[in-house]
């Protein structure tokens, strides 16, 4: 063996052994280079010569080839054609003893597969791990809680599994991750209750008429000109969507021991993007329920709306023309052209178009 091939040899042990062992997903270039000029005294003085680059970067490139690195970025950052970060690869080899210590910290019915393939991430959510898993091997005192209140026992923040942020919400994510549910901790999801308006005789009906208003104002004339004077559309419930808040408040409706088969919701919100994404966003995400758009509705804010020049969408709003096409489906022909029309150009027309003296000129009990 030539010296080149003993000083390489030698260099792809110690770098193969080193970087499997290094912490993180992703290892920069030069902490290998500084691994390497470890080796001995003379080490660093041979990679600075030619030779001793090619050497170095013939290993690196070996790493890569033989699946134990895998380059980062777009292209090669600096010479000889290395990259300045590389991602780690785990090797079946060095696999064993992290499934094992993986199977050793992981409960059931939690599921380990998810860490078996990703050890940094199992390093990282160890500590909400072992909570889990300690209250998982519980066998007594687990009464049925909710979710807020599960977190603060495990984590002492009652917003580790629902929080506003990434790291309040973290727990969730590790969750997902296991593979559990929180039935698995014995504790409940508390939909957040939305506002509404009855009949008084609302659950003594067999089949029941509720409608879904995405915005304050039209909530309010709906209410005072449809649901609380005479009306050929006759709600039996109206409730307050308050836009995007109805995807989680929708969960509320178990409270009124609603009917799947029997109970008809009604959706009526803003002409643009955002508004048909709620709606099927809703009714994608409770599907055992029947939710129907209102088109009556929608062909009136569409008739005001364009007796004016209709406004541009304010803002972003992302267009989901497969969306589109689910609505306007629901259409006549020349309604559904209007619609798709108005959207693709820019344009949306609000709900505040149906004002209380048009809603109650149009549906008024004739």
């Amino acid at each position: 063996m030539t010296a080149k091939n003993s000083s390489e040899e030698i260099l792809y042990k110690k770098l193969k052994e080193e970087t499997q062992l290094m912490h993180g997903k992703f290892i920069l270039l030069d902490n290998m280079l500084a691994t390497a000029e470890s080796l001995s005294i003379d080490m660093p003085i041979f990679l600075q010569s030619p030779q001793g680059q090619r050497v170095f970067c013939s290993v690196i490139n070996r790493l890569v080839s033989e699946g134990f690195l895998r380059p980062a970025g777009a292209k090669p950052t600096v010479i000889n054609g290395l990259y300045k970060k590389y991602r780690k690869i785990y090797t079946e080899k060095k696999d064993h003893a992290f499934v094992a210590e993986i199977i050793r910290s992981i409960e059931p019915p939690a599921s380990v597969d998810y860490y078996i393939d990703n050890y940094d991430d199992f390093i990282a959510d160890k500590p909400v791990i072992e909570a889990i898993s300690v209250f998982l091997r519980q066998k007594e005192n687990k009464d049925l809680v909710t979710v807020n209140e599960r977190a603060y026992e495990l984590f002492g923040d009652e917003k580790f599994f629902k929080g506003s942020d990434k790291e309040r919400s973290r727990g969730e994510s590790v969750l997902k991750r296991l593979k559990l549910k929180y039935e698995d901790l014995v504790c409940y999801e508390t939909p957040e209750p939305f506002f509404n308006f009855q009949k008084k005789v609302f659950s003594e009906l067999k089949s029941r008429t509720i409608y879904i208003i995405e915005n304050k104002d039209t909530f309010w004339s709906f209410k005072h000109h449809i649901m609380d004077s005479s009306s050929k559309l006759d709600p039996d419930m109206i409730i307050y969507g308050e836009g995007k808040k109805i995807l989680s408040s929708f969960k509320f409706v178990d409270e009124y021991d609603i009917n799947p088969d029997c109970d008809t919701f009604i959706y009526f919100g803003d002409l643009d993007p955002e508004g048909i994404n709620i709606f099927y966003a809703l009714k994608d995400k409770y599907p055992r329920y029947k939710i129907e758009p209102f088109i009556e509705g929608y062909k009136a804010i569409l008739e005001t709306g364009f007796q004016k020049k209709p406004s541009r969408i304010p803002g972003k709003q992302g267009i989901n023309e497969k969306n589109i096409i689910r609505f306007i489906k629901d259409f006549d022909k020349t309604t559904a052209e209007k619609i798709k029309n108005l959207l693709t150009s820019g344009c949306y027309i609000p709900q505040e178009a149906l004002s209380a003296s048009i809603m109650k000129e149009r549906f008024k009990t004739k």
